[in-house]
């Protein structure tokens, strides 16, 4: 007599075995037929995958095809939902479109598809079932590459100054009758993308005939890198300093004098119409005696500004009282408060300014020449209070001349301006 344990036993291990065949059986594409359905066919599953490529088999060392589009649909049937997902998926799928082309010599072949390697649970059907082939003997050169570029984007007053391709030759394979009708190569540029400044970036090499028509080949390397260099309308503007910062301690005033007076400005042709002057800020923040210095110009958004840097020297014109200002403080014209710096004039207005700077240096005499001239014309009985009163001449000499030199020096600074 069976023990109940060794019953049940066996009991777990026939159930185990029926599962097991229900699997392999499925697995395999065979659905299980209840008793109760006769001859019903299980329902079938249908997919289609598209773009899956062909792989022709040829003598790819003597021969090169083309003339034929490299992929195919497959329609995909089977009752196994599993194996029909397997092949369906292009990471997981085991089947290959095949052309074969063994045997088949130089010109136009139509040539039957097949499906090789497909699960035996999976049928496929090919659309569309041939191809036509044209092969050519396979030959090899070294062309130049021309550089694609167009102007419609361009912005205006932008020019295309200079293009270059890098490689400027690279290797075409085709066949040989295609190799004949090359007209040229080009690697085209986004036009999009050439608009108000330089542009590189890769570019795909095509062969194009006569016509313009896209050529099949095998081009290495397949992209090349296309530099554009433009060339933006340019400007030339006034330069004038732009004093910032705190003065120095006994500081009345800043005299600041640029090395340049104008800079070129690039960029678009509206932005450079409503620039006429360009500030330089300078900061004098703690300076109290004479310095020179490289500041920054800058320039507006989308405005490229040359030189980038000018020369400014920076001279303090001290208080009253203090002592550099009894040896070095130059006439008080000269001397700039903070905020007081004025973009430069007009060139009427300076030679206006000229005009009569150079007027009232020859026709109003300084008050030391008018007291010298009335020193003069009064005689005197005592000879060294003659001396005195009218001082000595060649000291008066000197003071004339120090007022023209100062004179001319405000002039200068204030077209520096």
């Amino acid at each position: 007599m069976i023990r109940p344990k060794l019953r049940s036993n066996l009991l777990y291990g026939l159930i185990a075995l029926v599962f097991a065949l229900i699997l392999f059986f499925n697995a395999n594409g065979r659905g299980l037929r209840s008793p109760l359905a006769g001859n019903s066919t299980p329902e079938a599953y249908e997919e289609t995958v598209s773009n899956v490529r062909i792989e022709p088999v040829y003598d790819n060392t003597k021969y090169y095809i083309h003339g034929f589009n490299p992929t195919v649909s497959v329609k995909l049937k089977s009752v196994n939902r599993i194996q029909l997902n397997t092949e369906a998926n292009a990471d997981t799928r085991g089947f290959r479109v095949i052309a074969d082309l063994t045997g088949l010599g130089e010109g136009n072949h139509e040539v039957k598809l097949r499906l090789q390697d497909m699960s035996s649970a999976v049928e496929g059907t090919i659309e569309p079932t041939t191809i036509t082939v044209t092969i050519e003997s396979r030959t090899s050169a070294k062309m130049k590459v021309d550089p694609g570029v167009s102007t419609t984007n361009l912005a205006e007053g932008f020019t295309v100054d200079k293009v270059t391709v890098d490689p400027e030759e690279v290797t075409v394979t085709t066949g040989s009758q295609t190799l004949s009708d090359i007209h040229r190569l080009v690697a085209t540029v986004d036009p999009a993308k050439i608009t108000d400044h330089n542009t590189e970036e890769k570019a795909r090499v095509q062969a194009l005939d006569q016509d313009g028509n896209v050529l099949s080949a095998e081009i290495e390397p397949a992209e090349v890198t296309v530099k554009v260099t433009l060339t933006a309308p340019q400007k030339q503007v006034g330069l004038y300093p732009e004093q910032t910062g705190t003065p120095g301690s006994g500081v009345a005033g800043y005299r600041l004098e640029l090395a340049s007076n104008s800079a070129i400005l690039s960029g678009k042709q509206s932005a450079l119409d409503e620039l006429e002057n360009l500030p330089v800020p300078v900061d004098i923040s703690g300076i109290s005696q004479r310095t020179t210095r490289r500041v920054h110009i800058p320039s507006p958004d989308g405005i490229a500004v040359e030189p980038t840097e000018v020369t400014v020297t920076i001279i303090p014109q001290m208080t009253a009282g203090t002592s550099e200002n009894s040896n070095s403080q130059p006439s008080s014209e000269n001397t700039q408060p903070a905020g007081s710096a004025q973009p430069p004039a007009s060139s009427e207005e300076k030679a206006s300014g000229s005009s009569e700077s150079v007027d009232s240096g020859t026709t109003a005499p300084s008050d030391e020449e008018q007291s010298t001239d009335n020193s003069s014309s009064q005689p005197s009985a005592d000879s060294s209070e003659k001396n005195e009163a009218a001082g000595d001449p060649n000291e008066l000499e000197g003071m004339t001349v120090d007022t023209e030199a100062v004179t001319e020096q405000t002039y200068l600074v204030a077209a520096d301006y």
